[in-house]
């Protein structure tokens, strides 16, 4: 019984160690794409959580950021600042508290377009 403790101890260690698997949490992947149009200004994207500040990207046409993270159940809360010229929003773009995850199997596709942002083609938020 203690080889089988020790063995889930070092291959626990070894995953949080490696930060590539979530092990006991779902893990979740954020894609922000600029869809607007082209030669217009580009897309300034500052996204964030309570604990992780993942720093401000600008993205010309059809240039896309990434990101992905392991959920804790009720606490993982992120949100993206989006900056085009004067317009700005604000989007959550995933909270662990959603009753209907908009995310298909764990990637959430963000489109942000003249008229607002979409996620996996679904109308999500609006210019400021």
């Amino acid at each position: 019984m203690d080889k089988y403790l020790f063995l889930f101890f070092i291959l626990f260690a070894c995953s949080i160690h490696e930060g590539k698997s979530c092990f006991f949490y779902r893990k979740i992947h954020i894609s922000v794409v600029n869809k607007l149009p082209n030669n217009s200004l580009p897309l300034s994207v500052h996204c964030k959580s309570r604990n992780d500040d993942l720093g401000n990207h600008t993205l010309t046409q059809n240039q896309d950021y990434n990101f992905s993270f392991c959920v804790i159940p009720i606490f993982t809360l992120f949100t993206c600042d989006l900056v085009w010229g004067d317009k700005t929003s604000r989007v959550d773009v995933y909270d662990a508290t959603w009753l209907v995850d908009p995310c298909i199997k764990g990637q959430c596709l963000y489109e942000v377009y003249e008229i607002g942002t979409y996620i996996n083609g679904e109308r999500w938020g609006t210019w400021n």
